[in-house]
Formats: structure tokens, sequence, C-alpha cells
């Protein structure tokens, strides 16, 4: 048995176990082992860029996240993921491996298909790994390779996603958004459950992708997203109604309610003009509500949602661009495209954990 295959079955064993709650019938997504909570998440050390665009050592999970809302020539959708994950699991090191696990999702759908990979691998083994200058990571033979030295964008993607090959320029041309107190989020209402999180929402993005023998050339716009803590690992914290969403007017929005068991659902969020100035929403400021569910993967989700932030005049219903957008992985979730109209119209990505 080779090493690779090793490695998949050890992950496989440890990550296998999930853990109910009766909150909500939600369950843990990252449930099955219980967080060491070693590194903490502090207001005193906020977030500073560009050196937080590093992985993070200590803390239990790591994410870099981002989605694109794009189309060909002909104005048919393709809508993408990827997503590169990092877990801290140090009772997998060995004299081959870190006892750093990495996990890359790879999802794209398009008007009638859903393509979807996901990749595992330790860190060490010399299959995933980051680089700060260039910013650089990978997992196998997905790369995001930033053009600037200690910059994250402009950047190149190569990834593929089922028969899909893609190739995607990325720039920005406003600055990052640090969510919460200069980067510090709260989840729940008492702060005890928080992350680092900041995010880079006005992505505009170009390439190609080569599906079925077809060469589409492709752009659009794009949402980024990097978090780190150990608490979000926890079995305690039973999932997440996540958006964001990209206003006609040039406007983003950036929404939550986590659920941790033990706590009242906790609802925050980041208003961000058009220039790229943020504003928090607290839970009086901010409502997100579900209006219609269907069954999808076998489970009723809601797919449809009322978002309102009655003090900036919003108002506004989602609608999922496909009803099924179940990302069906070894940590199963919902993610996919949303448009809305009300009171404002627009296009973003949901994200449904916990179902």
């Amino acid at each position: 048995m080779n090493r690779l295959l090793l490695l998949l079955l050890v992950i496989s064993c440890a990550f296998s176990v999930p853990l109910q709650s009766q909150q909500d019938n939600r369950s843990s997504l990252f449930g099955g082992f219980k967080a060491d909570n070693q590194a903490q998440v502090s207001i005193e050390q906020p977030v500073s860029l560009p050196a937080d665009h590093a992985p993070h050592q200590g803390y239990q999970i790591e994410w870099w996240y981002l989605t694109l809302l794009l189309e060909n020539n002909s104005g048919e959708p393709f809508n993408y993921q990827f997503t590169l994950f990092k877990f801290a699991r140090p009772e997998l090191a060995s004299n081959w491996g870190e006892g750093v696990v990495w996990m890359g999702h790879s999802s794209l759908h398009t008007q009638t298909q859903h393509y979807f990979d996901e990749k595992f691998a330790q860190q060490g083994t010399g299959i995933a790994s980051f680089s700060i200058a260039p910013v650089a990571f990978y997992i196998d033979d997905w790369q995001w390779l930033s053009k600037q030295q200690a910059a994250l964008f402009p950047a190149e993607l190569n990834t593929t996603s089922g028969p899909a090959v893609l190739t995607l320029n990325l720039t920005a041309d406003k600055p990052f958004v640090k969510h919460g107190q200069q980067g510090v989020s709260f989840k729940t209402g008492d702060g005890r459950y928080r992350s680092y999180y900041y995010s880079q929402p006005f992505i505009n993005a170009s390439g190609q992708i080569t599906l079925d023998g077809i060469t589409h050339q492709v752009s659009g716009m794009g949402w980024y997203d990097h978090e780190w803590t150990s608490q979000l690992a926890d079995e305690d914290a039973l999932g997440w109604d996540w958006f964001s969403l990209h206003f006609d007017d040039g406007r983003k929005l950036m929404a939550f309610t986590m659920y941790v068991d033990g706590s009242e659902a906790y609802t925050t969020g980041t208003l961000i003009s058009a220039q790229g100035e943020p504003q928090t929403l607290g839970p009086d400021e901010l409502q997100i509500l579900p209006v219609n569910s269907s069954e999808v993967a076998g489970r009723e989700v809601p797919v449809t949602w009322q978002i309102r932030i009655p003090k900036q005049q919003i108002d506004i219903t989602t609608k999922a661009f496909k009803t099924d957008q179940w990302n069906d992985s070894r940590f199963p979730y919902y993610e996919g495209a949303i448009s809305f109209d009300g009171s404002h119209a627009g296009k973003g990505y949901m994200e449904l954990t916990g179902y």
C-alpha cells in the first residue's frame, strides 16, 4: 500500500465519526474530535496584512476560500468554488508527515451539471503546502500562484473539477475587508466563540474553462475569504448560514448566523460600500430569515431566505441558482450561487452547514 493511500485511510477513520446535537436538529460540520483550543483569537492581536495571508500554527482549522460567478461569451453561467482547508492533527505526525492535514474542494456548477472534487494531503509530503514570497498554495495539481511578492493579488488559479480544466486570472482593485473588530469576528453573543476573518469581495476574474472538449472564455466577479480559529472545529459548533452578496449598486454584504450548542443563535455581518469601506452589523441591525425549504441530498434545507437591514432600507429575498447545490464531501454542506431581489438586486453565494 503506498503512503498516499495509507494517509487517506487514516484521515477517513479520523474524520468519519459524526457528532449529533439536538439544537435545531443540527450537527457539527467538523465534529468527531474535540478541538484543543491551544491558540486563541485575541482582540489584542488583530489581523495584520500581508503577513496573515500565510498559514497560522497552533490553530485547529484554517481555510482559504474563493467563489466566482462567471459567464462565457454567450452568457452561460459557470459558478465556481475553490477552498483549501488546513487541519491541525498532531496525532498523525510521523517521520514522513508533519501532522497538518490539507483538504481541497473544487466545485463547478453549470445550468445542468455539478462537478465536485475533494483532495487530501498531509503537510511535509510535498503534496500540499504554502509559501509567502510570492504567495502560493497548492494541493496536488491545484495551485494558486500570486504574481507579486507578498501580495495575494493579482494571481493565477489552475484547478480541475470533474472533467473541467480551469485556468483563471484574479485581480482586485480595492482593499481587503476585516470583519468584526479589526478582523476578530465574534460567533456568539458572549464572544466565547470567535475567529480571525477577512475578505476580498472585489475580485475580477477572467480566463478559460475547458469542458467536454470545448474551451469557454469566461469572466465575472468573485469573493475571497481567509479565516482561522480553533473553535469552529469544536464539537459544540453546530454550523452556520452564511451569505456573500454582490449588490448591483456596487455594495457588498457578508452575513451569517452561527449556531453553538448552549448559546443562542448569533447573527452578524459586514456591509461594504462600493468604495470598500466596511460597516459591522450587529444582531439588532441584521435579520436572516428562512422562507422556503426543499429536500436536498435527503434532508430539508432552507434554500430561500429573506435578509433585512432596516436602517439601510435593505429588504431582499434570495433565490438559489439551482436547488441542489450540495457538496457531498467528507464534511457535507450546501454551497452554491444565488440571486436576490426586493429593495435591491444582485447575486452571490450561500453556504449552509449543520443540516
